[in-house]
This record gives C-alpha cells, structure tokens and sequence, in this order.
C-alpha cells in the first residue's frame, strides 16, 4: 500500500512514518514532501499514491491548496494541531481528521477506517471520490458518505440508503433501518452525484430509492409513496406523481 506524507516538520514526518509502519509494514512510504509546491510537483510527476497524509498548515500555505490545483482522488487523513479545519476536511476526499501530536491508538483507528472503506487492496485509481463524483458509467456515482458524529467520521454505504430529505439547508441521509443522519450536502448535489437508475426525486423536500417502495397511494390532496422500514408515507408532488407510476411499472415489467 502505497503512501505519501505531506508534513513540513521532520521530526512528526519521522515520528508518523515509523507509526504507521509499525502498525502495517505492508505499507511503503513513497515520499515524505515538506510544502505545497513539492507535493504538486511530486503528484504531477509520479503515480497517486493509495493513500496521503496531510498536515494542514505547511511552509507556503495550507495543503487544502494542494488540493484546489490538483485533482486527487485517493483518500486522505488530515494530521493537525487545530480544530478549526474539520468541517474544511470533512468537505473533500478526508477519511480521518487527526490531532497532533498524534497518538499510535487514532492512527490504527484511521487505517482499519481506510481498510473498511477500500479493502485495502483497492487500487487508488478505482476509488471514489468522497465529495466529487463524476456522473457516467457503472461504478462512477458515490459509493459511500462520510457522517460527522461526535466529531467523529462515519462511513454511510450508498446501497443502505433509502431516501434523502432536505433538512434547513442541509439534508438527512435515511438507511434501511430508519435513522437518519446529517449532512451538510444539499439534496440538488447529493441527487447528481446518485445513481438515477436507483433513485427518483419525488418533491423537492425528497430523493427515494425505488426498490424500497413499498406502495403508492392516492389520497384526498394528491398520492404518497410508502417506503419498507418507514413508518410514516411521504408526499409525492403532483407533478412527479406520473413520472413516479411509470418508474414502478417499468421496475415490474
């Protein structure tokens, strides 16, 4: 497994290379790059590693930067002493948000995260993006979401959602047990970044997935959908009410 370490401080370089082969001696350190400007000129002349570490605050900058002129797309753990950037972290491809000085106990913590995610023999180049995802062929909608629960990440598989609901400016990610988790994504950027085949838009407060429909219903001011594991049927607009009748018939025919 391949990795790369973006610190400007030799000693925590050194510190967390030799605890993170410690932990895993499978994985190789391929460089350790102390600013913005070497990691663009690294990541510009070789292959993306597997995974990255990045400390925040740099030489020349902030290693956010890194990421506003580079597209990476392999998953990284912020390495820090400020608590200030977590929710910066949390909006690009960042599995794991680490305070310095770091302690052997979150790093392990951050790399089982990184093995559940990607099994870790998962090349970088098949790993989806966290945040931004190209919409196209099979395997390029999102995967996977990352929840903030009591500052910590959790990871939501796509395929255990049933439904997505706007919440104030936000949205709430709903699984097939009927919890609902928060996101700071809108329902607009989480619908284009989902597989359309799987889900449909029934209002503007709802995103649903199809195969959970349990019923379609009128009622005395319009129809509601019923989906398995919810209680309470959801309102269909109106104007999606066809759309929705003739996405269940083609799912039956």
């Amino acid at each position: 497994m391949k990795v790369i370490i973006v610190e400007d401080e030799p000693r925590a370089a050194n510190r967390l290379e030799r605890l993170i082969l410690e932990l895993n001696s499978d994985f190789k350190i391929l460089a350790k790059l102390p600013s913005i400007a070497q990691t663009l000129h690294w990541l510009k002349h070789n292959k993306e590693p597997d995974l990255m570490f990045f400390d925040i605050r740099l030489e020349d900058g902030e290693s956010f930067d890194i990421l506003s002129q580079h597209s990476v797309t392999a998953p990284i753990v912020f390495c820090t002493a400020y608590h200030d950037y977590a929710l910066k972290a949390f909006s690009v491809n960042s599995i794991d948000y680490l305070l310095k000085p770091i302690v052997k106990q979150d790093l392990s913590r951050a790399l089982d995260k990184y093995s559940k995610l990607t099994g870790v023999k998962m090349n970088s180049s098949l790993w989806p993006s966290l945040i931004r995802q190209k919409k196209g062929p099979l395997g390029a909608f999102r995967q996977q979401f990352l929840i903030v629960v009591a500052g910590c990440f959790t990871p939501i598989k796509t395929n255990d959602v049933i439904a997505v609901t706007s919440y104030l400016k936000s949205s709430q990610l709903i699984d097939r047990e009927g919890k609902a988790w928060l996101l700071d994504d809108s329902l607009v950027s989480i619908e284009q970044c989902l597989n359309p085949e799987h889900f449909i838009r029934i209002s503007r407060q709802w995103l649903i997935r199809l195969s959970e429909i349990e019923k379609i219903s009128p009622t005395g001011s319009g129809h509601t959908v019923k989906l398995k594991g919810l209680d309470d049927a959801i309102k269909v607009s109106r104007a999606k009410v066809t759309t929705l009748k003739n996405r269940i018939q083609s799912m039956k025919a």
